[in-house]
């Protein structure tokens, strides 16, 4: 987006692409590119809005202007440190630096050694502490001259890197009909659209995926909303040679690298029909050089003794050329139980065709069960505000104001990070008695793929990867392993989970906490009042209108 306003790294930055020694000539068509925005520019962002990602958790105004460029520095890197396999060096690396309270949210424009295209698998990195990290997604400018991304605080050096391969398979479920979210577009490797489900005839359902081209491969799925269709299918020969056919003849009509097949709910006593039809759809999809993945629930542990249920892990593995784990639901038991059921399938497939299965989803689990839900959903659940005032407050009166689903004081616990599950929770007295919520987030999401990474899986299955879902931000966390290697396990800065609270007028006794007292003001009129909650990257806000009379 163009822009009048100068940065504070454009007076540097304007000397450090300058070439030595040049000829006039060559001075006025630098000073027009110069002109036209191919410049490593950094604008520093106004403080986080109280809705806003990231920030430090204490709201304040500012000028939207950007900071003086003569307190900024900036080089330009004579070498580039070595890059990890599977990137490529899009920019030179920048040296930034600046003073401690101009280290904020930043929007870095960098220009491009090359001019660029396509910005899928673009992204601005740093490199620190001897490893490369990325920062964000970049989105190019200037006709393919520069690449920009946002920033939480400016880093000390930046450079814009190019992903050209995967270091771990990233597969993305959507329901029929959804859009990719941005995110997961840049960091899948194959996307799953939900598109097809089994007839009780051994026929399918369902329409092929519309799905435009992208970086990633789109191998439709199969899903069976009543399990009795799949058993019955599977008890008649006939009927899974029938299914087997259709399956293979919809993946070669609609030229598809291969199907997904999720048949999670198949009877135990029909083990090896299940393994038949697996063999024999793997067959016709191989002859005609598709691939076959598998949706499998993983075995449940009855005392030590793993019970695979009706599915033959090592035949299947055989079969198969990937196969996506399903997970416990229940964030308390999800590392418990994984441990146990990768130790179990490792010995019996190919560690690098299992992929380990992360929800960008929050759960909450009550006397009633265990339910999915959008990040919006849980925070806007977190952040009821409830006061004791019954009516209209009289000028200058007192109110309480309480935090009702994170307050001690109601029965709750507070947000807090879960050791058990590596999440950042919080329990309530809700519907049926106590009620506990498990946030999706790039927190959570980092230590389940360094559980991946730590029995060596070929890569991860992400539970809903469509806008519509609302899931977490757990895609940085992703594209952090699949770009770099590695992963960055971190906790949240524990301060960013206390409550804060706003006052269109009068006074708080306190800016954070699970409670506050209000002064109202003198004046009449409507007055609002607000819950500021987050879960470490995101912070949500509901209000409430008080009258004073």
């Amino acid at each position: 987006m163009a822009s009048d306003k100068r940065g504070p790294f454009d007076p540097l930055l304007s000397e450090a692409a300058r070439p030595p020694a040049p000829d006039r000539a060559a001075v006025y068509v630098i000073g027009t590119i110069i002109g036209l925005g191919i410049l490593l520019l950094v604008l520093v962002l106004p403080p986080i809005s109280v809705l806003s990602r990231g920030g430090s958790g204490t709201p304040a105004s500012s000028s939207s202007a950007p900071g003086n460029a003569a307190t900024y520095t900036s080089t330009v890197r004579s070498g580039m440190p070595k890059l990890p396999a599977g990137l490529v060096a899009a920019s030179a690396l920048f040296d930034l630096a600046a003073p401690p309270d101009k280290r904020g949210a930043s929007r870095l424009t960098v220009p491009l050694k090359d001019k660029q295209t396509d910005q899928n698998n673009l992204a601005l990195y740093t490199y620190a502490a001897g490893a490369w990290q990325r920062l964000s997604p970049a989105t190019l400018l200037a006709g393919g001259s520069a690449a920009r991304g946002d920033v939480s605080a400016l880093p000390g050096n930046v450079a814009v890197l190019r992903r050209t391969k995967s270091l771990l398979q990233v597969a993305g479920i959507v329901p029929a009909g959804t859009t990719v979210t941005p995110a997961a577009a840049a960091a899948l490797t194959t996307l799953h659209p939900l598109t097809f489900i089994p007839t009780a005839d051994g026929a399918l359902a369902g329409q092929p995926p519309a799905v435009p081209p992208a970086g990633y491969a789109v191998v439709p799925g199969i899903v069976a909303p009543d399990p009795a269709v799949v058993d019955a299918i599977l008890r008649s020969s006939a009927l899974r040679q029938k299914h087997a056919t259709a399956i293979a003849n919809a993946v070669k009509q609609g030229n598809y690298p291969g199907i997904a097949i999720d048949y999670r709910a198949v009877s135990p006593q029909l083990r090896s029909e299940f393994t038949e039809f697996v063999s024999q759809l793997a067959t016709a999809l191989h002859a005609d050089r598709r691939t076959l993945t598998l949706t499998l629930p993983m075995p449940s542990n009855h005392g030590g003794s793993m019970d695979p249920g009706a599915y033959d892990w090592t035949k299947l593995g055989q079969l198969a050329d990937t196969i996506e784990i399903v997970g416990e639901l229940d964030q308390e038991l999800y590392f418990q139980d994984m441990d146990a059921a990768l130790t179990y399938i490792t010995g019996k497939v190919d560690k690098s065709k299992v992929l380990l299965p992360i929800s960008s989803l929050s759960v909450e689990r009550g006397s009633d069960g265990l339910r999915a839900m959008s990040l919006a959903d849980a925070l806007t659940i977190a952040s009821q505000v409830t006061t004791d005032a019954t009516g209209d407050v009289a000028p200058g009166a007192r109110v309480k104001l309480t935090a009702q689903n994170l307050a001690q004081s109601a029965g709750a616990s507070g947000m807090h990070w879960d050791d058990a599950a590596r999440a950042v929770t919080f329990s309530y007295a809700g519907r049926g008695g106590k009620r506990t919520v498990w946030l999706a987030n790039e927190f959570s999401a980092a230590f389940r793929l360094a559980l991946a990474q730590r029995f060596g899986l070929g890569g991860v299955v992400i539970s809903d990867a469509s806008t519509p879902g609302g899931g977490g931000d757990v895609w940085s966390a992703v594209a952090q392993l699949a770009d770099s290697g590695s992963i960055t396990l971190t906790k949240p800065n524990g301060a960013l989970l206390t409550p804060a609270w706003e006052a269109a007028a009068g006074t708080l006794d306190t800016r954070t906490g699970e409670s506050v007292t209000w002064t109202a003001p003198t004046a009449p009129g409507s007055y609002q009042l607000t819950l500021i909650v987050s879960d470490g990257v995101v912070r949500a806000a509901q209000r409430i209108a008080l009258t004073v009379r």
